[in-house]
């Protein structure tokens, strides 16, 4: 799993003011903010620019079709529980028209089949549960405490939950699954996050604040109340993806051409 971009700070308590930074344990954040910096520079970085160089782009394509299709139930399941049947539906007929190729070709692309991805920390949020102190998290990277139950209760979403048995297969499952998805991110965001740490002043700082628009983004679907920004004003990253949630977007749907 991505240890960087994986999650927000709380969700804002005044829209006039932005996001809210609530970060009652800074220092032990920080500390391990920085060993998932060393992460990133000793393993994730060097395997994703291997990656992103020596496997061609189809393939790259492949991978990624694959990990979001994979995902799909828990988009679903989480779509239905915040009365989105419209994305829900979405989910669903790319789910099994995918399906025919094991997901590794998006037969919709182009097709306005897209669909916002979910979590169960979105639909916390979307049902008015705050998200509580800013974590950090070792290796899973930034999150809250509305997330991390987000975590668990997507995974009971998951039908590979019950399809793999033994605790074995289902831990190299995940572990495989997650690193997939953060080799794949690191890849196609390369240049930026590297800029991003390169002209930083305080790097985790940034990170944080870039995480509470972002989440407070998802949360409203891309419609955050009128005069938010996030608390350094930063619009970076509007377009980027959580690391465990390949190819995710916010924002409205895309018109549906059938």
């Amino acid at each position: 799993m991505l240890f960087l971009l994986a999650g927000c700070a709380s969700a804002p308590q005044d829209a006039a003011e932005g996001p809210q930074i609530y970060d009652p344990i800074e220092p032990v954040n920080r500390v391990f903010f920085a060993m998932n910096d060393a992460v990133d520079t000793m393993v994730l970085r060097p395997t994703a620019f291997v990656y992103k160089t020596a496997v061609p782009d189809p393939i790259q394509d492949m991978v990624r079709n694959f990990l979001l299709w994979l995902r799909s139930p828990v988009v679903i399941a989480n779509s239905l529980l915040q009365g989105d049947t419209d994305n829900a539906g979405n989910a669903t007929r790319q789910f099994f028209v995918n399906g025919v190729t094991a997901g590794l070709i998006d037969w919709g692309n182009g097709l306005g089949w897209g669909y916002r991805d979910e979590d169960f920390g979105q639909t916390l949020g979307v049902h008015g549960v705050a998200g509580g102190p800013y974590l950090v998290i070792p290796i899973l990277g930034p999150s809250n405490g509305r997330d991390l139950v987000g975590r668990v209760v997507d995974r009971f979403f998951d039908p590979l939950t019950y399809i793999v048995s033994g605790p074995g297969a289902r831990n190299a499952i995940t572990i495989a699954r997650g690193t997939g998805e953060a080799v794949d991110f690191r890849a196609r965001n390369y240049d930026s996050i590297n800029d991003l740490r390169a002209s930083s002043v305080d790097y985790y700082a940034r990170v944080r604040s870039i995480y509470l628009q972002r989440r407070d983004a998802e949360i409203s679907n891309g419609q955050p109340p009128k005069g938010v920004q996030a608390a350094d004003g930063s619009q970076e990253f509007e377009k980027f993806e959580p690391s465990d949630r390949p190819r995710s977007v916010t924002g409205e749907l895309p018109a549906n051409t059938n």
